[in-house]
């Protein structure tokens, strides 16, 4: 298929509210332009359709068709929580067995020619979706979908009650239900070489503009991983705890363990971040203090439970964790998530010194604690029960008593 139908998903904010990185500019351009460019280095007759919120008609994501006069690049806008029913409303007028390639407007680097292998094997065994494993790295990943396929599952989502995670990730909604739909990851891609993931390592400089992750009322709750993390940590979070939430940003996540724990220390590095949490309203069991999380002023057994959502890839995982454990009371949890990658030798994202497979993480934490549960989210909300495999991991970690 040398002229397909290419889907590239693109908002000017992210599902947490936030600005979408999507937008942000390399060499003059948005993120999205460079992987609009990327399709047309192998689909240069390509049918390029970029799927946008209906929020976004009449901004920024205009400009994009006119920067490739010669080739077919068209917008289509429309439902803001659902990218399932957009990407169905976009391919309007085709037949059901038509077969699109999808990719994230932010994934400047993936890889095309896996697309195009995905898509004639797919043809071939007549596949209503095809995909990448669950921990590759996502910068690198595209997906492969039936239009009739999409149709049935939007049908089906209509009578589920926890239909939002899977309009925003329809994929593993398929994959979960195999006897309704003929699925398949891909396993047997090509290489990625270390130069590859060096060379997207150095544009993502100009892209990852920052490391805390900003939630605002206008977040979709169906794409929003940041609460999630936090929502999985208040189960095992009582009323008679002392919390630290280290890296705690703007201290979302932290308003939130107050409502249920005894006391919240919330504590970032960054001290223009705390001095902007502390001129906010927050409930008064909460103390925010600057402290790094690889070697912290706390005393010796402190807490009887530390958060750390999105931090370990940022540092020295040894300090790291030897320093949750000296803070810990004894029988104290560690909850922590991380970015879960199957090459996260060398990450992607430029802020992160390293990125984890599930081996690696829970290697580094049974050096020091006992690992009692691990979550693999597969993208966004998505979690299958028992299946620790994912983009992210959420891990709950005990010291010893």
């Amino acid at each position: 298929m040398n002229n397909p139908i290419i889907l590239v998903q693109a908002a000017s904010r992210s599902w947490s509210g936030a600005p979408d990185w999507c937008m942000n500019e390399v060499n003059g351009r948005p993120v999205v332009a460079l992987t609009v460019e990327r399709a047309l280095e192998v689909f240069p007759d390509a049918d390029i359709r970029i799927i946008a919120p209906a929020f976004d008609e009449g901004g920024r994501l205009e400009n994009i068709p006119s920067m490739f006069p010669d080739k077919t690049v068209n917008i289509f806008y429309g439902f803001n929580d659902s990218p399932l029913d957009r990407m169905i409303a976009a391919l309007n007028g085709q037949p059901n067995e038509t077969l699109v390639i999808r990719v994230d407007g932010f994934h400047f680097g993936w890889l095309p020619k896996h697309g195009a292998h995905m898509l004639n094997v797919a043809k071939q065994n007549n596949f209503d979706c095809m995909k990448l494993p669950d921990d590759y790295p996502i910068q690198l990943t595209s997906d492969i979908y039936r239009l009739g396929a999409l149709k049935k599952a939007s049908a089906m989502l209509v009578k589920s009650n926890n239909s939002g995670p899977y309009k925003v990730h329809p994929k593993f909604f398929m994959t979960f239900n195999q006897e309704e739909f003929n699925c398949a990851h891909y396993t047997d891609s090509p290489p990625v070489s270390d130069d590859y993931l060096k060379k997207c390592r150095e544009i993502a400089k100009s892209i990852y503009t920052t490391s805390r992750t900003e939630v605002t009322d206008k977040k979709i709750i169906g794409g929003d991983q940041f609460s999630l993390h936090y929502q999985l940590g208040l189960e095992y979070i009582s009323s008679q705890m002392d919390i630290l939430d280290i890296a705690c940003g703007w201290g979302y996540g932290s308003r939130m363990l107050a409502e249920k724990a005894s006391t919240v220390t919330a504590a970032d590095i960054d001290d223009e971040t705390i001095l902007t949490a502390t001129k906010s309203d927050f409930p008064t069991n909460i103390n925010f203090q600057i402290a790094d999380v690889t070697d912290m002023f706390f005393e010796n057994e402190s807490f009887d439970a530390v958060t750390s959502f999105e931090t370990v890839e940022h540092v020295d995982p040894a300090p790291y964790f030897k320093e949750m454990h000296r803070v810990l009371r004894p029988g104290g949890l560690l909850i922590l998530s991380t970015p879960q990658n199957s090459l996260g030798h060398i990450p992607v994202n430029s802020q992160h010194l390293r990125e984890f497979s599930i081996e690696e993480i829970t290697a580094l934490a049974s050096k020091y604690f006992t690992v009692q549960k691990i979550i693999g989210i597969k993208q966004g909300r998505v979690i299958f029960p028992d299946d620790p495999k994912g983009q992210n991991t959420f891990m709950v970690c005990k010291k010893p008593e």
